[in-house]
């Protein structure tokens, strides 16, 4: 699916997304990708592979990059970061500003880095996973 509008809430119908979403999407090409972390394999010294799997569930996880953000929408971000606590809450994701329902994330570090690259201009760098 395109990214038509990044949108940040406290419920799947996007609840509070104008305290958390920036005015602007993060930059083109945000990378997505899948996973089966729920699928463990383990190698016999004979060479035979034997996996079990605890859940086969897809996770996605997406990084976002906002780039020349102002101050303004740099604290949403932060200020989500901080509803979140880190990886402590979860929170909802949607690409189409919540026009159908958003799905359930969390950040994947509990590090927040911004940088500002000119006089309150900033860049910051997320990463969220989907909450199974």
């Amino acid at each position: 699916m395109a990214i038509t509008s990044v949108k940040f809430g406290t419920s799947a119908g996007g609840a509070n997304s104008s305290t958390y979403s920036p005015s602007q999407n993060p930059q083109i090409g945000t990378d997505l990708s899948k996973s089966y972390d729920g699928v463990v394999s383990k190698k016999t010294l004979g060479g035979t592979t034997f996996s079990v799997a605890n859940y086969t569930t897809a996770r996605k996880s997406r990084k976002l990059v906002y780039e020349n953000l102002s101050e303004a929408n740099k604290n949403k971000l932060v200020a989500l970061f901080d509803y979140a606590k880190g990886q402590l809450n979860s929170f909802f994701y949607s690409e189409d500003g919540f026009s159908t329902n958003g799905f359930e994330v969390r950040f994947v570090s509990n590090e927040f880095p911004v940088s500002e690259t000119a006089y309150n201009v900033y860049r910051v760098e997320i990463e969220i996973e989907e909450q199974l």
